[in-house]
């Protein structure tokens, strides 16, 4: 949310954030009144306050005696992702492709289906962004290649949709990697074969729909 407000304006309060979201996900313990102050629009941390840590991490022992690991990793996944995020808006790409990769062991284990993936797609592509910003487009460029390789096992496994757009947004992130490298011509290219797939998409979309409220309006 400070990320989405504010920009890059917002990526130190970002960081902060997600770097509480990762001490709540582990196994230690974490203070409540620090964390509770996030909630204000404008939290103001009194530089004299001691922290008094009492509240056990979702991995903390006592916890998984109620609820199984995996809630912690969920946490900890999405909390990395934005770590991520925030550190990229900062610039520091490659402290911020470390929280990405992260991410990965804690998703290795999980089934392939949309929403995984969906995620799994997110993390290369971010960090082929960072690579880009770095000035190293061919290790960019493997990541968005991985992630348009997701896209195409979920079309060629008739998640038509899903796979498209995961398909769709490598290949952006490609293009936009392209004009930073200062390929232009290739960028236009490959911007131009998205969008045009994107009309086409839509246009099949609406012939879909109409014939089959003809169907309806036929029984």
């Amino acid at each position: 949310r400070k990320l989405t407000l504010s920009g890059k304006a917002g990526a130190n309060e970002a960081l902060r954030c997600a770097d509480k979201a990762i001490e709540i996900a582990g196994d230690s313990f974490w203070d409540g009144d620090e964390v509770a102050c996030e909630a204000e629009d404008s939290p103001t941390i009194d530089p004299k306050y001691e922290k008094n840590a009492t509240t056990p991490g979702l991995a903390n022992p006592s916890v998984l005696k109620l609820l199984p690991m995996r809630v912690s990793h969920l946490c900890q996944r999405s909390a990395l992702l934005q770590r991520g995020n925030a550190l990229a808006a900062m610039g520091k790409e490659d402290e911020a492709i470390q929280s990405y990769e992260s991410v990965f062991p804690l998703v290795k284990d999980e089934p392939r289906c949309a929403r995984i993936d969906w995620e799994r797609h997110s993390l290369y592509v971010n960090i082929g962004n960072s690579h880009s910003r770095k000035g190293d487009f061919a290790a960019a460029d493997e990541k968005f290649t991985t992630a348009e390789k997701l896209g195409t096992e979920h079309i060629e496994g008739d998640n038509v949709k899903d796979g498209k757009g995961m398909v769709a947004c490598a290949k952006r992130a490609r293009a936009f990697a392209l004009k930073r490298a200062g390929k232009m011509d290739d960028a236009k290219k490959l911007l131009k074969e998205v969008v045009d797939q994107q009309i086409a998409d839509n246009l099949e979309e609406e012939k879909q729909k109409a014939e089959e409220e003809a169907a309806a309006k036929a029984l």
